[in-house]
């Protein structure tokens, strides 16, 4: 991440991808390969944004019925 007089620069995208979201405290990409990659930016102590080291990615699944749980127990799965 550059700054650069009153712009700040976020380097996430990789040739082929697309922003499809951008919100106050999240990115979505769409990665050449059709996955969506959400990011969350928070702000720091100098009013700064910074990408939080963990992202959400969300890609293709089997026919199976897959579930995973997240730290706070909600569970995430498929139909």
């Amino acid at each position: 991440m550059s700054k650069k007089k009153n712009q700040i620069k976020i380097e996430l995208l990789e040739k082929g991808d697309d922003v499809i979201h951008f919100s106050e405290n999240r990115i979505v990409v769409k990665k050449k390969s059709g996955e969506i990659k959400i990011f969350t930016i928070q702000i720091d102590d100098e009013g700064l944004p910074r990408i939080n080291e963990k992202s959400v990615l969300i890609t293709f699944g089997s026919s199976k019925k897959v579930s995973t749980k997240i730290d706070n127990g909600i569970e995430v799965g498929t139909f």
